[in-house]
């Protein structure tokens, strides 16, 4: 298998193109988003230090622009349409798939869908440039020095270790996407107790303070709400008394729940949120935005 050819190269050789790649383009974008933030962020879709639509691209790259080595404007073109087309599909298949947005140039000018932008297509073609005049040649040397036992003992492991790394970061992000839903149906109940009690007039100003302030503020300001209506409540028959007394006890424990959801995450989910500030769940973002929220305020706190 390893010294099958593909497109006029071993397989062997694109292989540990792809590895090398990953790594690099992984400890690139970590290095400039550390930063621009001040801190060690480990910048990457998995967990490892590999960022695979790099090496991807660097492949394409390198196989399709071959007959263009000489020729840099080539190059420089070449690349802007090879790296902007798989930085654009594998947008939209993290789209389709986990129903999030991981990067935006919305903001910036000439995107399309806010999947690429012309400021980025250009960096990219620079950069295939300086890559296949400068970087490969190099890579090429060590891939070539390398003892074929060997490359190929580590390829079966590094092999193993990306399927692995990939299947329980796709795992964990699924879990991640099933707790934004869960969060989003207790908003949902919370919303629809409040506005069908018939018990209380405010009832907007309560719905701020139930989906925005910590459980403690919360059912303090709430007690305060209805404090302020004693009168209202002084004649209720006995019935209804006890209604409220459930709804109270049921709008804590949905409350407790939701407050319990926010303040839980795992590394993985940790690590996403401090890797891709842009992410956006299509369908829970004003779960998510809470919980990233609670997430940034226990960072500065920590």
């Amino acid at each position: 298998m390893w010294s099958t050819e593909v497109w006029g190269f071993p397989f062997f050789e694109l292989y540990a193109f792809f590895i090398i790649y990953s790594f690099l383009g992984w400890f690139m974008e970590s290095v400039f988003v550390s930063v621009s933030n001040g801190k060690w962020i480990n910048r990457g879709f998995i967990s490892g230090p590999f960022c695979p639509i790099y090496g991807t691209g660097a492949v394409l790259v390198i196989v399709l622009l071959a007959p263009l080595q000489d020729n840099r404007m080539g190059l420089f073109l070449g690349g802007i349409v090879i790296a902007t087309v798989v930085e654009y599909l594998i947008s939209y298949l993290l789209e389709k798939i986990f129903h999030a947005t991981w990067w935006d140039y919305s903001k910036m000018r000439f995107n399309i869908k806010g999947r690429i932008c012309l400021i980025r297509s250009l960096e990219w073609g620079a950069l295939t440039v300086i890559m296949i005049h400068v970087i490969q040649p190099r890579i090429q040397h060590f891939v070539e020095w390398i003892p074929r036992t060997l490359g190929e003992f580590l390829g079966v492991l590094l092999l193993g270790y990306l399927i692995t790394d990939t299947s329980v970061t796709v795992m964990n992000i699924f879990q991640f996407k099933e707790k934004m839903a869960r969060l989003g149906e207790t908003r949902l109940v919370l919303r629809e107790k409040i506005e069908n009690t018939k018990l209380f007039e405010a009832k907007k100003e309560l719905l701020d303070y139930f989906e925005s302030l910590p459980i403690a503020e919360a059912m303090g300001n709430f007690k305060e709400k209805l404090e302020e209506r004693t009168d209202q409540f002084v004649n209720l028959k006995e019935e209804e008394q006890l209604r409220l007394d459930l709804l109270m006890a049921e709008l804590k424990e949905k409350l407790e729940r939701r407050e319990g959801m926010l303040k839980k995450s795992n590394i993985t989910e940790r690590r996403l949120m401090k890797a891709f500030p842009g992410l956006k769940f299509k369908k829970y973002n004003e779960e998510f935005t809470a919980f990233k929220k609670e997430f940034l305020q226990k960072n500065k706190m920590d």
